[in-house]
């Protein structure tokens, strides 16, 4: 079933991999180990390039290479992170939001409502916050 909302999947894979390396201490993480599966590798590649020119990750290459964080984190907020992927933040159950021709939506205020609602969370929860989430064994 799909979901009425949705969250970008360059978004998605940018968050799982950034709290992963928040919960690994400073721990450099190649590639694969910071893969969310099912998920594209290459994908990830560029999300990663992409949070690199954003300053919030460096990379290296080679064999003692990898990922790490550039921020603390507890700087990077999650809207931080989709405004780097996507450039502005929308989120809206309707598809024809902005190009309707009825005087009010037929969703009433739900769409408004819900991407408050993200909104706010992205805003307010940095990946400090995730890394609880990890347990323990990541790091």
């Amino acid at each position: 079933m799909a979901s009425p909302v949705v969250i970008p999947e360059s978004v998605s894979l940018a968050v799982h991999a950034l709290a992963k390396l928040a919960s690994c201490s400073g721990k450099k993480l190649k590639l694969g180990e910071l893969m969310v599966r099912p998920g594209s590798m290459d994908h990830l590649s560029k999300v990663m390039q992409k949070l690199a020119r954003a300053g919030m990750v460096r990379s290296k290459r080679g064999r003692d290479g990898g990922f790490e964080l550039a921020v603390a984190p507890g700087d990077i907020r999650l809207m931080d992170i989709w405004i780097a992927l996507e450039g502005t933040f929308q989120s809206s159950i309707c598809p024809f939001e902005h190009s309707c021709s009825l005087s009010s939506c037929v969703f009433g205020n739900v769409s408004s409502r819900a991407a408050e609602m993200i909104a706010d969370y992205f805003t307010i929860t940095t990946l400090a916050d995730l890394v609880p989430l990890f347990g323990k064994h990541q790091g």
